[in-house]
C-alpha cells in the first residue's frame, strides 16, 4: 500500500514552500514520550514544521502549532500536497479531543478524528 501513495505524492503537483495547507486526518496515535500524532495525506499546500494550525472538528476550531513531521518513520521538516505522514501538534489536549468511554475510562474516539482536518493558521 505505501508503495502505492509514494507514486502519488510523486504525481502531485508542487506546492511552493510554506504555502497554507489542508491536511486530512485519517488517524491518530499516542506515542510514549512523543504525544499525539495524527496520520493522513496533505491534500493541499504544504505542511511545515513551526506553522501555525488549527484542528477542524465539526463546529470547533483548535488552534496548535507543528511540533514535529514524520514521514515513511523518519522525521521530516515539510510535507508536501500528495504526501502521506504524520503530524505532531503542540497546543491541543485530551480534553479538547473527542472522547468517549471505554472500560470504564474516558479515551480519545479517534473513529470521530478520521476525515477531520488540519490547516495552516498563519
Amino acid at each position: 500500500m505505501g508503495f502505492f501513495r509514494k507514486s502519488e505524492a510523486r504525481d502531485a503537483p508542487a506546492s511552493k514552500p510554506g504555502t497554507p495547507f489542508t491536511f486530512r486526518v485519517d488517524d491518530m496515535f499516542t506515542i510514549t514520550g512523543r504525544g499525539r500524532v495524527f496520520t493522513g495525506v496533505v491534500e493541499s499546500g504544504e505542511v511545515v514544521i513551526g506553522t501555525s494550525a488549527a484542528l477542524v472538528l465539526d463546529d470547533r476550531v483548535l488552534p496548535g502549532r507543528v511540533a514535529r513531521i514524520e514521514a515513511r518513520r523518519r522525521k521530516s521538516q515539510t510535507l508536501r500536497s500528495g504526501e502521506t505522514g504524520g503530524v505532531f501538534l503542540d497546543g491541543i489536549t485530551t480534553e479538547d479531543l473527542p472522547l468517549r468511554h471505554s472500560d470504564g475510562d474516558m479515551r480519545v474516539d479517534v473513529t470521530a478524528l478520521k476525515g477531520a482536518l488540519i490547516r495552516s493558521s498563519d
